[in-house]
């Protein structure tokens, strides 16, 4: 299993899905840790600054709990996230990571400083997402006030750590001044001292009717992207396309006989073994760097792939 080309769909069965909806996967939300807010603003010209106007009404009710970065174009974005991400490291900073961008399937869009326009695609702005979540010890919360088409959060599986603890968006676009009330409700809740991104999201919600927000909790999205993984892998016919595909492999290499060939693919197995999987999931919530994110990230791996397997052999026997 290579954990940078999980799927983005996967036709299951209806048993398939029940299976994926019994694994046994991580918490369904983590507690948060934040220090502040850092809100990126990324608008065209003559746009109504939506960012500068949420932190300076933040600043009024909660003194230094934000900064403000105006950016001219991705380069200068994802500068100023990197910047962000040099003092997390030094001086243990959480910040939520507020973008006010343009967006959708494929990524952020924005001004490139001389009169045109930047695409920033998820994948890019992935890489750099996770190291700013490496520095906060995966306690990153983004909120990006732009439709972001959640089924681009797929993407974000590239790379072996968690680019977010979880990403806030609405499922639409807005106009800037309905964006800035949803916003607003977010962080009213926040300020006030009310920490649970379920309750905050609802919250918000109700002032961008009939849009909404939504709230992607990584951890869920990537367990159930691995549960796909491995109910595909062990499908008969799943399995007989990777072993002829290692096999034009190895025969590519011209290094090995047939003889050779044959004899590694009687003992090569298409589905991950419980240890490679259990390492691939715990550097990716980082519980190799912070052993309590055990508590917060944690998956037996071993037992989700019992499970699979005793699945697939029940219904060999049927």
């Amino acid at each position: 299993m290579n954990m940078d080309d999980l799927p983005e769909n996967v036709d299951l069965t209806d048993v398939e899905i029940d299976l994926r909806d019994r694994l046994p996967g991580p918490p369904a939300t983590a507690d948060i840790r934040v220090t502040n807010v850092w809100i990126m603003e990324w608008l065209f010209p003559g746009e109504l600054k939506t960012g500068k106007l949420l932190h300076d009404w933040m600043e009024d009710r909660r003194p230094g709990w934000t900064a403000h970065s105006v950016c001219k174009s991705k380069i200068d974005l994802l500068a100023a996230i990197d910047r962000v991400t040099k003092l997390a490291q030094k001086s243990k900073m959480i910040p939520v990571l507020h973008i006010e961008a343009h967006g959708g399937q494929d990524g952020l869009e924005g001004p490139n400083g001389i009169g045109g326009s930047d695409l920033l695609n998820w994948d890019e702005l992935s890489l750099h997402l996770q190291q700013l979540n490496l520095a906060t010890g995966c306690n990153l919360v983004v909120f990006v006030a732009a439709c972001t088409g959640f089924a681009a959060i797929q993407t974000f599986y590239r790379g072996f750590r968690a680019p977010a603890l979880a990403l806030v968006g609405p499922d639409r676009t807005l106009n800037g001044s309905d964006l800035l009330q949803g916003a607003k409700e977010f962080y009213r809740r926040w300020i006030a001292g009310c920490p649970k991104l379920d309750d905050m999201v609802d919250s918000a919600s109700l002032e961008i009717q009939p849009a909404v927000f939504g709230l992607e909790p990584f951890a869920v999205l990537a367990f159930e992207a691995v549960g796909e993984w491995l109910i595909k892998s062990v499908r008969s016919d799943e399995q007989l396309w990777r072993k002829e595909n290692m096999r034009r492999r190895l025969q590519g290499l011209s290094k090995f006989t047939e003889t050779e060939i044959e004899q590694r693919l009687s003992i090569y197995s298409p589905v991950p073994p419980a240890p490679y999987l259990q390492d691939k999931w715990d550097k990716l919530f980082m519980i190799d760097l912070y052993p309590g994110n055990e508590e917060r990230f944690g998956v037996d791996m071993a037992a989700v792939l019992e499970m699979v397997l005793r699945c697939r052999e029940s219904a060999h026997e049927a």
